[in-house]
């Protein structure tokens, strides 16, 4: 009997893990149909840092990340970036720090690699990636989120059916 539970709970978990794997990203591509084509381009990125090591993980982000974002703000590739922390606790609260960044659809190429910005902003290389490498140690975890807006004024208003737009030029 105990057999018989084992190989069913095995198979049930093998089940679930199938359609883990592979059916949730079918259910996370809804709206990368095309929508959202020339609308300012909404991220969002998460992080999760050791308790009391928030603060740690904020100098080391403005010292050493901020000024590459500010950059790319400095040369209209991107609107904004705002940093963000949570208004009040939750259970199992997955982020301490989120930072939301909006940017323009038709930037142009930026004038800069991030690598030739990095080495022109940080002669010194070495603490650059100490700095880095410290700044990842203090995150636990990390994800990004993009938006895609939807205008309910737009027919038909669905995150399903792609929009027909013209080509870029």
């Amino acid at each position: 009997m105990s057999n018989t539970i084992a190989k069913t709970t095995f198979v049930m978990a093998a089940v679930l893990g199938f359609i883990g794997i592979f059916g949730l990203g079918e259910a996370s591509a809804q709206a990368q149909n095309g929508r959202g084509v020339d609308k300012n381009q909404v991220s969002i990125s998460y992080y999760k840092t050791p308790p009391g090591k928030q603060d740690e993980w904020l100098a080391l982000y403005k010292q050493y990340h901020k000024p590459i974002v500010q950059h790319g703000i400095d040369h209209g590739n991107t609107i904004s970036s705002t940093i963000y922390t949570a208004g009040s606790h939750s259970p199992g609260q997955p982020w301490d720090i989120a930072i939301i960044s909006i940017s323009n659809p038709n930037a142009k190429a930026a004038d800069i690699s991030r690598a030739d910005l990095i080495k022109q902003l940080y002669p010194d290389l070495k603490d650059y990636v100490r700095a880095e490498k410290e700044r990842w140690a203090l995150t636990v975890d990390h994800w990004d989120e993009r938006l895609v807006e939807l205008d309910p004024n737009e027919e038909p208003f669905s995150v399903y059916w792609p929009l027909t737009t013209t080509p870029r030029k």
